[in-house]
């Protein structure tokens, strides 16, 4: 049995090194994170934990943002299940019927949460009970129906999971939630309107600048820019364009329609891409953000538009992630591992006599009679004698099979088990289970790899 991975946390700048001013006349510095409504895994829940730690130490508040326009797939959820030794995956689909993908979560109504529930309660029922080795797995479950069951109010799927997930996350970091899709602000329309060239010549400059980060440049003709914004009224996002034309000040439209900028409710229907998430994060409303793996990558490309369009520096960032793998307790293996075992076995099957420390009488007599009639197999031709002696030998293979059946039993036990070993391995190295299903010490020593980092005071 091989342990899994140990946990890994993973902070850039060390958290000792952060450093919050708060900014737009703010008393308090706010800590902010985000992501999108999914069951996460652990590695996005040491943000909330890295936001809510850093906001108490410093006397602010932490917030994460849902991004709540994103597209997502069906509400579905991987589980792991004992079978004998052998862990396997069952995935989950937590709605009755299944619905569009592609859509954003915000468009999809509410799944049924009892039949969420239900079905979460029956896998627990089926494969867990007090005495398995996957006890936190069979609680995570409870909690996560009971969490669906808990729902009041929530108008979306977005709503749902984030309020899902929220609810199991209140034992590790209490992080209040906002939605992403109202973050769009009145001065930033303003801004981008007053100057739509130099903003998207910025911002395909940056995004060429830094490949990696997969940021689709927009587009820029004579008279129609692509603003960095989407358009969402209660289907589908939608990319927005600013019409240059003859105006002074320019024509936002969507799919060919244009945009009210006069009207009241403009603002509600405009969704900022990820890089103008992040730069209206940064620039409006929190002190610090702080960023999963990816974001820390496509962040680069949000500070060089920012810095070269507008001229100014946005709050800090900082970039927290982790590698939690669940310890089930079980039998692993390696190739190597499987390799000896199945020779073993089957060396162990045609010449079982030659494994006996210490042969029983009638165990020696049949391994010396077997031995003779090998060494005089090819004393002459005979093809009778010779068939009488390989019969002999099959018989005497057979006997001491019978006779050593649990020895035999047990090296071809200890195969199946390196095989269920390897399938085994694989899943001791999977960081991605929803974190609710991981054990409660786990997910603690996740959250106490953090506070020892802080600086000895805030400044």
């Amino acid at each position: 049995m091989t342990q899994p991975p140990p946990t890994r946390l993973h902070v850039d700048p060390p958290i000792d090194q952060w450093h919050v001013t708060p900014r737009n006349g703010r008393s308090k510095p706010v800590i902010a994170t985000g992501h999108q409504p999914t069951l996460w895994h652990p590695g996005i829940l040491a943000k909330d934990l890295a936001a809510d730690t850093f906001a108490k130490h410093v006397g602010g508040r932490a917030l994460h943002v849902v991004v709540d326009y994103d597209t997502v797939g069906p509400p579905v959820i991987d589980v792991p299940t004992l079978e004998g030794l052998l862990l396997t995956v069952k995935c989950l689909r937590l709605n009755k019927q299944a619905e569009p993908t592609g859509l954003p979560a915000n468009t999809h109504a509410p799944i049924d949460k009892q039949y969420a529930a239900d079905v979460l309660y029956d896998l627990r029922d089926v494969f867990y009970d007090t005495q398995s080795p996957l006890l936190s797995v069979e609680i995570g479950l409870t909690d996560l129906a009971a969490a669906f069951e808990e729902g009041e109010d929530e108008t979306n799927l977005s709503e749902q999971i984030s309020g899902v997930v929220q609810r199991n996350a209140l034992r590790y970091a209490a992080v209040p939630r906002v939605l992403g899709s109202g973050l769009v602000t009145q001065g930033f329309v303003d801004r981008l309107l007053a100057d739509p060239v130099g903003c998207v010549r910025a911002y395909n400059r940056a995004a060429l600048a830094y490949p990696e980060a997969g940021i689709r440049p927009l587009y820029l003709g004579r008279d129609v820019v692509e603003a960095p914004l989407w358009a969402q009224d209660h289907g589908p996002r939608t990319p927005v364009f600013m019409d240059l034309g003859d105006s002074s000040r320019p024509q936002l439209f969507t799919q060919g329609q244009a945009l009210d900028l006069t009207g009241p409710d403009v603002l509600q229907h405009l969704r900022p891409r990820a890089v103008s998430l992040s730069a209206l994060m940064r620039s409006e409303h929190c002190d610090l953000f702080i960023h999963g793996t990816g974001g820390g990558v496509y962040d680069r490309v949000t500070e060089q538009w920012w810095g070269d369009w507008v001229g100014e520096s946005l709050a800090p960032m900082a970039v927290v992630s982790a590698d939690v793998h669940m310890d089930f307790g079980l039998p692993t293996a390696t190739p190597g591992h499987l390799t000896r075992a199945i020779g073993h076995a089957h060396r162990l099957w045609h010449n079982v006599a030659r494994f006996m420390q210490r042969p029983a009488p009638r165990d020696a007599a049949l391994q010396q009679e077997k031995r003779q009639l090998l060494m005089h197999m090819d004393d002459d031709r005979d093809k009778r004698r010779r068939a009488k002696a390989f019969k002999r030998i099959h018989q005497i293979n057979a006997e001491l099979r019978e006779r050593h059946a649990d020895q035999i039993k047990g090296a071809q036990r200890d195969a199946e088990d390196a095989r269920a070993g390897i399938a085994n391995a694989s899943m001791t190295r999977r960081r991605d289970w929803c974190f609710a299903l991981y054990p409660e010490e786990q997910l603690q020593d996740l959250a106490d790899q953090i506070s020892p980092r802080l600086p000895a005071s805030p400044e």
